[in-house]
């Protein structure tokens, strides 16, 4: 499955960027990649993103069967992480979580759609049927992006999540996606 990688995307404004899985090799790019962010950005991530430790504890215990992270690099840099996360036992094993974290410069210019459709095709070849997405509800332009990918938002979840500094709450969209095998 993951034997196309690298892969080479052109975005539509000609910039061409890399698609691979992340390795070991990442943790230091990868930090570098999100404290690069802006707070803002990172103030309704699920983890401490700025805390090295949790991103070399990622690096080191890497389970595709479990999270399959795909990064996107250009000229070498990390700008963008997209991450499957599989459910592997119990009542939601057909059902995995698409997160999505894009550098700045790289919003806006459909990378996050390009990523967006590459998850769910890797989703697919897994026998995923249901591909969820939760966004601060907030982020309009986000939400947006996963509907013209075909999400569906099903529900609202009303200040459901507190900022990393536990000073205020935001709305959640849930959006979900169906899929067949060979989805884009």
């Amino acid at each position: 499955m993951l034997e196309e990688y690298p892969k080479k995307i052109t975005l539509p404004d000609g910039a061409t960027l890399t698609l691979r899985p992340m390795t070991r090799d990442d943790q230091y790019g990868l930090y570098n990649f999100f404290i690069s962010l802006t707070e803002e950005d990172r103030r309704f991530l699920r983890n401490d993103v700025t805390d090295r430790k949790l991103i070399e504890n990622w690096a080191r215990n890497l389970n595709y069967d479990n999270v399959l992270p795909i990064l996107a690099e250009s000229e070498g840099k990390i700008v963008a992480n997209a991450t499957l996360h599989y459910q592997t036992f119990g009542w939601g094993r057909h059902i995995a979580e698409l997160r999505i974290t894009i550098a700045p410069e790289f919003r806006g210019r459909k990378l996050g759609s390009m990523l967006i459709k590459e998850i769910a095709e890797l989703a697919a070849k897994r026998h995923v049927k249901k591909l969820l997405a939760r966004i601060v509800a907030a982020r309009e332009p986000l939400i947006m992006a996963f509907k013209r990918a075909g999400f569906v938002q099903v529900a609202v979840l009303k200040d459901y999540v507190q900022d990393v500094h536990q000073k205020s709450f935001a709305d959640i969209a849930l959006l979900e996606k169906e899929l067949t095998s060979g989805t884009s």
